[in-house]
């Protein structure tokens, strides 16, 4: 049989093994106490500095390894900030991470992305484990799901995270109405939408759709709110028929909207959940032959880079999602004073998408 090039002499393949030096292996080449080696990696002042490069000169040369995790459970060395979502997607929370990220590592900490992928059990599993290595915070960010179910959770995360000196903090989300002592840091959804509809009013819209429901989740619950009380300041009736129901995608958003567009009384304005679900409308706009906004007004949310540059540009609400990242770290490593549930403003965008 052939070898295979650059095979190692002992016919193992796979990189060279990992030192199996350890802490005392460093302190007896170095001539120094079990105890003086300990204090060098843990950054102690007593240590002279002369000593803390003959240790460090020993690790180097033996390739020995500090053992982080056991450092962490000695309330030594670097902790972590931990940054977890269901999914990683778009500039929403790219922006919010970056800014939570700023933060902790202007702190001296490292900075963690995981997702969940929706999944509870793989959310639980992922908070154990992060409590095992003792983090400093985490910040679960994003929409959940609605209801008792996911406080539960939250609260049981929170209290066994404070068993170990972290602390939890949701980002992106509102906060729990029945458990006050969980910390959310969020932006205001509900008085976006309701200014985007009452500039719609102003502009002489009546039948205004909103288009992006998924139900039984935080995010799109506090929107479809500020569409209805949007709707109510101004007199004008819910209509369930023009509540629509779609993917947050521009896919699903084109098929919801073609249908929508369609009826013989179609509304004049849409609202969307989110500027992916309003470029699935212009989509469906243009294909009917359409004008925005002449024929339908529309009005997204989040303010993503793209969406400036769209034929026309679309008037959206804009979020400050790498501020609610840096409130949201602050928050969580105890720099910045809690005092209930921090919400940032949104701001209305206007630009030719609607009048």
């Amino acid at each position: 049989m052939t070898a295979l090039p650059n095979a190692p002499r002992n016919g193992k393949r796979g990189p060279k093994p990992a030192s199996r030096a350890n802490l005392r292996d460093v302190a007896k080449a170095a001539g120094v106490s079990l105890t003086t080696a300990s204090r060098v990696f843990a950054d102690h002042p007593s240590v002279r500095p002369a000593t803390r490069d003959r240790v460090l000169a020993a690790a180097d040369d033996l390739g020995y390894v500090v053992n982080a995790l056991a450092q962490a459970m000695m309330g030594l060395g670097r902790r972590t900030v931990a940054f977890v979502a269901a999914h990683m997607i778009g500039s929403t929370f790219a922006d919010m991470a970056a800014g939570a990220e700023s933060v902790a590592t202007a702190e001296g900490n490292l900075f963690l992305l995981s997702t969940t992928g929706e999944d509870p059990a793989r959310e639980r599993d992922l908070m154990e484990t992060l409590r095992e290595y003792r983090p400093a915070a985490v910040l679960l960010a994003g929409s959940t799901q609605t209801g008792e179910e996911f406080e539960q959770r939250a609260v049981a995360y929170a209290e066994a995270l404070a068993a170990v000196g972290a602390r939890l903090v949701l980002v992106g989300h509102p906060a729990c109405p029945g458990s006050k002592s969980i910390l959310s840091v969020d932006y205001d959804q509900v008085g976006g939408v309701r200014r985007a509809v009452e500039h719609l009013v102003t502009g002489g819209h009546r039948r205004i759709a909103f288009l992006g429901l998924i139900p039984e989740r935080t995010t799109p619950a506090e929107r479809l709110r500020g569409y209805e009380l949007g709707l109510q300041d101004a007199g004008l009736p819910v209509d369930p028929s023009l509540v629509i129901e779609c993917a947050n995608d521009s896919d699903g958003a084109r098929v919801a909207a073609l249908s929508l567009l369609s009826r013989p009384d179609r509304p004049t304005a849409l609202v969307c959940l989110t500027d992916g679900v309003a470029v699935g409308v212009y989509r469906a706009a243009r294909s009917l032959g359409l004008a925005i906004p002449g024929d339908v007004a529309i009005v997204g949310f989040d303010d993503a880079p793209i969406v400036a540059d769209l034929t026309p540009a679309l008037t959206t609400i804009r979020v400050p999602f790498w501020e609610v990242g840096v409130h949201g770290a602050r928050v969580a490593l105890g720099l910045e004073e809690y005092d209930g549930h921090v919400q940032l403003p949104t701001e209305l965008i206007v630009r030719e998408s609607s009048p």
